[in-house]
């Protein structure tokens, strides 16, 4: 006696109720991803228009009282920083995964950054200082200098190495390299990008547009130049430069406090 065998019905059936349970699945899965990219784009905007609008657009916030800037950027920082892993945590966690997986490579990329921001940097103070010296009123010192004095006096030490030396390189990075760069080099070249975010790094560091400010951000904008090569060179890994970024004000804050 043969064994009964499922009617073609049957097995039609079966094959149609599995597809369907496999369809509905798939676009669940894609709805709920969907709206993790949503939630996750609309991150990104508010970080971008927040960092815009608290650093560089040059206004009074009328939010902010007044001589409170300060206490501004030492609040603004940490909770940038926060938007910015929201936002960015996948392109992130891949960086991450680049850099430790790099080795000795890695190391290897970030002394080059190292030393080659320190050769611009130390170029464009030697224009800078040439121009200061050359020119009428150019060579007052930078405004933001002043305002890091300030906020040395002002602040614990560990405050100032949290938000100043550590989290707002990296907020800054985030900002002029992983999105500025890359946004203008998608649509232009990648030395457009390098260019166009250095020369807004630069300007961040400005109070005004007197001669003196623009003399005086010449090295942070060469500073920008070799973040931005660095970024392209490890393919828009924006771990490194922000690596260099800490490492230099570091070097730069520790000793003043």
């Amino acid at each position: 006696m043969e064994p009964s065998r499922p009617s073609a019905e049957s097995t039609t059936s079966t094959t149609s109720s599995t597809a369907a349970a496999e369809i509905n699945g798939s676009t669940h899965n894609d709805g709920r991803s969907n709206v993790t990219d949503k939630i996750t784009m609309t991150i990104k905007l508010l970080f971008i228009v927040a960092y815009a609008i608290v650093f560089l657009l040059p206004v009074d916030l009328p939010f902010v009282p007044e001589g409170s800037g300060l206490t501004l950027t030492m609040v603004a920082y940490p909770s940038m920083f926060i938007l910015a892993v929201a936002g960015w945590h996948r392109e992130l966690v891949a960086q991450v995964r680049q850099l430790v997986s790099g080795g000795l490579r890695s190391v290897g990329a970030l002394a080059i950054g190292l030393i080659g921001a320190n050769i611009l940097v130390h170029l464009g103070t030697l224009i800078s200082d040439w121009l200061a010296a050359s020119l009428p009123n150019a060579g007052e010192q930078l405004t933001n200098d002043t305002n890091i004095s300030s906020a040395i006096d002002a602040y614990p030490p560990w405050m100032i190495i949290g938000a100043l030396a550590v989290v707002g390189p990296i907020v800054e990075e985030m900002f002029f390299r992983q999105f500025l760069l890359s946004a203008v080099a998608k649509h232009t070249r990648t030395w457009v990008g390098i260019v166009a975010s250095s020369i807004l790094f630069g300007m961040l560091h400005m109070s005004s547009f007197s001669l003196s400010e623009w003399v005086g951000i010449i090295p942070h904008t060469c500073f920008g130049i070799a973040f931005g090569i660095l970024f392209a060179w490890m393919r828009k890994n924006v771990l490194f430069p922000s690596v260099v970024h800490v490492l230099n004000n570091l070097n730069g804050l520790v000793p003043s406090l």
